[in-house]
């Protein structure tokens, strides 16, 4: 995490918002682009305290949440623990990188196995080196942690809703839609218009 440290204050690790606004930009961007395409995003959190408002950022936004007990080989052994037709998830986000005895999450290392990209808020106590996507930020404070939330939602359905209007606007013009959904390649970049370009 050192490069992301701006500097210590009476003990306290500091850190760089200009490079957490970065690194934020680009985790929204790709987070967009993953539900634009049509892909599953899992909400990753093992904090018991904000494990209510994880739940309901993913319900809220058509996505799912994991804020219970992270079973290892849950992703690595998921044909024989969840049966052969089990898709795994094309982004995972997670909002807590350390396990309630500040080990690094399950999800983490699993994912990484997978090949499964993943976007985590990354604390001045964690490791980085696992996570697609890093954000440096404080995952401990109750505001942290419920804008991180707001602005994950806010990407996810601004996506979902430009997909439901440019799907329409081809419907109306009787020309192909774009990809469907099932055949989604969440690594993709298309210049969709999301804000951010690709």
């Amino acid at each position: 995490m050192e490069p992301y440290i701006f500097g210590s204050r009476l003990g306290q690790d500091i850190i760089d918002l200009e490079q957490t606004a970065a690194h934020l930009q680009l985790a929204l961007n790709f987070t967009a682009h993953v539900a634009y395409r049509g892909g599953i995003i899992l909400f990753v959190s093992r904090a018991r305290q904000f494990s209510h408002l994880i739940e309901n950022t993913a319900r809220s936004c058509g996505e799912y949440a994991h804020t219970r007990y992270f079973k290892g080989g849950l992703l690595t052994n998921a044909p024989l623990l969840l049966g052969p037709q089990a898709r795994l998830p094309d982004l995972i986000v997670l909002l807590h990188t350390l396990n309630n005895v500040f080990e690094p999450h399950v999800a983490v290392r699993d994912a990484a196995k997978m090949n499964i990209p993943t976007v985590g808020i990354v604390d001045t106590n964690c490791n980085p080196c696992l996570i697609t996507y890093p954000v440096p930020g404080n995952d401990d404070s109750p505001p942290a942690v419920q804008l991180f939330c707001r602005l994950f939602q806010t990407a996810v359905t601004r996506a979902k809703e430009k997909r439901r209007q440019l799907e329409a606007l081809y419907r109306l013009q009787g020309a192909p839609g774009p990809c469907p959904a099932g055949r989604a390649t969440p690594g993709a970049q298309a210049g969709l218009g999301l804000g951010v370009a690709a």
